[in-house]
């Protein structure tokens, strides 16, 4: 896939969400001082907010200084995965998304809200990665483990503890995944 592909799939952003932006993190005065905030909150482990993360308010996307440099194919899954985001706001409202997103029902090791919304997200990773990398690629062991990882970890505040059952929920994916695809004719799995 080219930088055009990349620039189709973003002109497809902006038809479904007419004031979808990128925006510099690093030049975001709110986003350094969420940075600040979650330095403190996780004791200061995750680090790298302004620097590696991708983060959605509303239908503003917030990308690391080295997005351009990235992979176009890696820059359409990371918009996927951000699409469900914003589509999320749309359906549970600014207000909703944020008591989903860093109350319900605590802010750290069972945030239940966040798990959810990220889990919706995280299924479109896989869906896309299977889409643009093919099957192998969205089954790696690798990359549920780094998912896994996000949810069990500093980067989105500890939202679960409970690693297996990400994983399993993401299993159930692939496997739907690989239902489609047979139902579809394409073939058994390789």
């Amino acid at each position: 896939m080219s930088e055009e592909s990349y620039g189709a799939f973003a002109q497809e952003l902006h038809r479904e969400f007419p004031r979808f932006a990128l925006v510099d993190k690093s030049q975001s005065p709110s986003q350094k001082v969420i940075d600040v905030l979650l330095r403190i909150v996780t004791l200061g482990q995750n680090r790298h907010y302004l620097s590696h993360v991708i983060t959605t308010f509303g239908q503003r996307v917030y990308v690391p200084p080295t997005w351009e440099a990235m992979d176009p194919v890696d820059r359409i899954i990371i918009l996927r995965h951000e699409a469900v985001h914003i589509r999320q706001y749309k359906r549970f409202t600014w207000p909703g998304m944020m008591l989903l997103y860093l109350f319900l029902p605590l802010p750290l090791f069972f945030a239940g809200g966040r798990a959810f919304i990220e889990l919706e997200a995280y299924k479109e990773t896989l869906t896309a990665t299977w889409e643009l990398r093919g099957p192998e690629a969205a089954r790696a062991t690798s990359l549920r483990d780094q998912i896994v990882q996000r949810f069990t970890g500093s980067d989105y505040g500890w939202m679960w503890v409970h690693g297996r059952m990400i994983r399993r929920a993401l299993q159930r994916h692939l496997e739907s995944l690989e239902v489609s695809r047979e139902s579809t004719g394409l073939g058994p799995k390789p």
